[in-house]
């Protein structure tokens, strides 16, 4: 089988990366004419053809026809872990604020031990105003409902984060910062102090349409950077807008400009905007990337036909970004996980028989994903990919597991890209009334970027073949040991179970002296109607531990160059011996010399074993 042939873990990926110390090879090496063969389909009884919807459903009373209004939710049963602790926060006039794309609305702060959650509000005052719930004590108790709004606003798609001034450690001393772009190029920002000592701010400014904007607040000055699409009415601008605000303590308020950045659409690829937009910082807050779902032809296997992600880097803190850098997910120069998670028999059902060659398969993204950057500066997406139908451009194939959740990411600050298989999806789009859903894969990670957790939303119950009655899914990953967990239902033995609609995790997740806890949201849809009001749901404790972290190359000890299993000088001699491009000696044990994980052996490596030999590391 070709399956069979070409398959190729991730383990063996990172063990010819570690032995060729360069980017990843191509594997397979085939004839053009091999590679440009057409793709023919054949319609398999449990494919779904997917294109992506528009941006914002039409709040209006909708009849409701939809199967989930219909389900009866069966007797709950104990998962893999125990069931987690489900809180009732705050509340909505219906459920259209947290629909769409994944966006940031939920924010932990390790530091501060404190959460927040943006949204608007239902009663009153009324859904035209916005709020936010707040925890103090890392999740445990709420207040819920703290109106920031002087004034009530058309805000359909909101972001929001906690802004702690350098040095504080009171969680009252910061700051809730939010952000409204709206439909007409009119913005909306202001913050609240969390000890509600001063009333919120309000401030309206003129910049370029879009509604959809990625969301972060750079680690290292505390600046807020929103980056989306920039729009002249309904028209692309081949251009990205980014919002930068600075905090002015003077003022006790953000204060922003706007820059565009080219990022033109190409004559042959799509001329809409791009589908999804992300942007994030590693922890010291220089480096960053932006993160696009497009098609500017930059991935000449794909393009015209399909999305991929295209990244753009900064070096210093977001004040000027690199060129886009496509990541080319098949073809080829493809990753072979991606061109072999389908088997032949999945793949006959798609296209028939005689099979394509798996080289000649286009391959798609879904029209969300989630960015995160660890701390070694090294991007990681967490994003739905499927076989893109060419015979409707930018549309996936989807459903009953034809469609899978992926982790991209990259060692060397971007020079090695890998590509790993998480799970395969049961299900892709859910639709209630005016609002159709998928996986909304994200992305979080530990403040230190030591860790990073991914994400997704899925249906797993028999005789339900969309995503209407979904769970949350997790699977975490240690940047340090390339290790990853297990995929763990979230939801399941709680009474989120098969009822975690529009899930939303934390960009950041709070550590413990037990593990990980990973924050997440999600809303009641009571009958299935979008047009009801909704609560919104915080699941409190869902833990992971150090020894969750099973999977994956066996990298042995830390520092342990020369493999005797201990650390001292003489492995300290072979990683400075290795950094100067001298012989190291035998036996070296790159993994093991690579000590903070980023896929190089160097002077940092050879520090880290200088404090492990002192006991000050990790």
């Amino acid at each position: 089988m070709l399956s069979g042939l070409f398959f190729v873990t991730l383990h063996h990926l990172t063990k010819i990366f570690l032995t060729m110390k360069k980017t990843l090879p191509t594997l397979i090496l085939l004839a053009a004419s091999i590679a440009a063969s057409a793709q023919q389909y054949h319609a398999g009884k449990n494919l779904q053809v997917v294109s992506q919807p528009q941006e914002i459903a039409t709040e209006a009373r909708i009849q409701i026809n939809d199967p989930a209004a219909s389900f009866q939710k069966p007797q709950m049963h104990s998962g893999e872990r125990n069931s987690v602790t489900v809180i009732t926060i705050g509340s909505a006039a219906n459920a259209y604020f947290l629909s769409g794309k994944p966006r940031t609305l939920l924010w932990a702060d390790n530091n501060l031990n404190a959460i927040t959650f943006l949204h608007r509000l239902s009663g009153s005052p009324g859904s035209g105003f916005l709020g936010y719930d707040l925890s103090t004590d890392g999740g445990s108790t709420w207040a819920t409902n703290i109106p920031i709004l002087t004034s009530p606003v058309y805000a359909p798609k909101p972001v929001g984060a906690i802004y702690n001034p350098e040095g504080n450690s009171d969680p009252g001393q910061a700051y809730l910062t939010y952000f409204i772009p709206s439909t007409a190029g009119t913005y909306i920002t202001g913050v609240h102090k969390l000890d509600q000592s001063q009333n919120p701010t309000q401030n309206t400014w003129s910049g370029y349409y879009n509604a959809n904007h990625g969301f972060t607040i750079q680690p290292l000055s505390g600046d807020v950077f929103a980056v989306a699409a920039a729009m002249d009415g309904f028209n692309y601008m081949d251009c990205l807008v980014v919002s930068h605000g600075v905090f002015n303590p003077a003022i006790n308020d953000y204060e922003y400009s706007q820059s565009l950045i080219p990022f033109p659409a190409h004559p042959q690829g799509s001329q809409y905007q791009p589908a999804d937009v992300r942007i994030a910082f590693a922890p010291d807050g220089l480096t960053g990337f932006i993160s696009v779902i497009w098609d500017n032809m930059t991935d000449t296997h794909a393009g015209g036909k399909a999305y991929y992600p295209i990244l753009m880097k900064t070096t210093d803190g977001g004040i000027t970004w690199g060129n886009p850098m496509p990541f080319q997910i098949g073809g080829p120069d493809g990753f072979s996980e991606v061109k072999n998670y389908l088997s032949d028999e999945q793949l006959e059902e798609i296209f028939g028989l005689p099979l394509p060659h798996r080289d000649s398969i286009i391959y798609t993204t879904a029209y969300e994903h989630g960015l995160a950057l660890d701390m070694n500066g090294n991007p990681h997406i967490s994003v739905t990919i499927g076989i893109a139908d060419i015979n409707a451009p930018y549309t996936i194939i989807a459903g009953d597991g034809y469609s899978a959740t992926f982790h991209f990411y990259t060692l060397s600050k971007g020079q090695c890209r890998i590509a790993r298989y998480v799970s395969g999806n049961k299900t892709f789009q859910g639709t209630f009334g005016g609002i159709s859903e998928f996986n909304r894969s994200q992305i979080s990670a530990t403040q230190d970027g030591s860790k990073v957790f991914l994400s997704w939303l899925d249906t797993d119950f028999e005789g339900v073949t969309s995503n209407i009655m979904p769970d949350i899914f997790c699977n975490a990953y240690d940047v340090m040991t390339r290790k990853y967990t297990s995929v763990y239902n979230v939801s399941n033995g709680s009474e989120a179970w098969l009822e975690s609609f529009m899930g939303t995790a934390s960009h950041y997740v709070f550590e413990t002296e037990t593990g990980y806890v990973i924050p997440f949201v999600y809303q009641t849809m009571p009958g299935g109607d979008p047009t009801n009001p909704v609560d919104f749901k915080y699941i409190a404790d869902f833990t992971l531990s150090g020894a969750d972290f099973i999977y994956g190359p066996d990298c042995g000890i830390p520092g342990d160059s020369n493999g005797d299993g201990i650390v001292n000088v003489r492995d300290l001699v072979s990683i400075i011996q290795w950094s100067l491009g001298l012989g190291p000696g035998l036996p070296f044990h790159f993994c093991n010399a690579d000590v903070n994980g980023d896929g190089m052996v160097c002077i940092h490596d050879a520090i880290l074993v200088i404090m492990i030999i002192l006991g000050d590391w990790p």
